[in-house]
């Protein structure tokens, strides 16, 4: 069997034609042996998949924010001081932590505005999981977030908030590698 998505309304469909529902186009049609189905899973579960994605995504953009906002302004408020480091490790630690809280927070409120919590989430789940764009990314973004952190172990000072910062940096340039050598869509 073959699992297609359409590019314009993302509809999961068995066959390798575009759907008619908007327009669409096929953007890549799959040979799925052992078939996805979120249905059989509770929905505590599919919530904790959905929940999963917002935690990473609040660690992502943390990152990102982190590196490329407030690790500037930091170093411009501390230019000509001796040792900037500490302050820049708490800095993006504390942007890494807020982002992801803020990303948590607004998965939840999204979820409890579900008409139908059931349905919602598994249609999220089932998305999530067969998004090839969205699980490159989480797989770039993990493995800068390993690279970073180890690199944190080995030349930071021992500390949590380091490790924290530089695995969220680690997966600022994982998501940047991702968009850097993303294949060009064929529109």
């Amino acid at each position: 069997m073959y699992v297609c998505v359409c590019l314009r309304c993302a509809a999961p469909s068995d066959r390798i034609l575009p759907c008619n529902r908007l327009g669409g186009e096929v953007e890549s049609c799959t040979d799925m042996t052992e078939e996805f189905d979120p249905t059989l899973d509770s929905p505590a579960r599919n919530a904790l998949r959905v929940y999963s994605h917002c935690l990473q995504k609040g660690w992502q953009m943390g990152g990102v924010i982190g590196c490329a906002v407030v690790a500037p302004i930091v170093l411009y408020r501390r230019r000509g001081a001796a040792n900037v480091t500490p302050a820049l490790v708490n800095a993006v630690y504390r942007t890494v932590l807020s982002t992801t809280a803020v990303s948590v927070a607004l998965c939840a409120a999204r979820l409890a505005s579900s008409p139908d919590f059931k349905a919602g989430v598994e249609d999220r789940a089932y998305r999530l999981h067969y998004n090839q764009g969205q699980n490159r990314v989480d797989l770039f973004s993990k493995v800068g977030t390993a690279v970073g952190g180890t690199a944190a172990l080995l030349f930071l000072p021992a500390s949590a908030a380091a490790v924290v910062s530089a695995g969220a940096a680690g997966a600022a340039f994982g998501v940047l590698a991702h968009i850097a050598s993303a294949p060009k869509s064929q529109s």
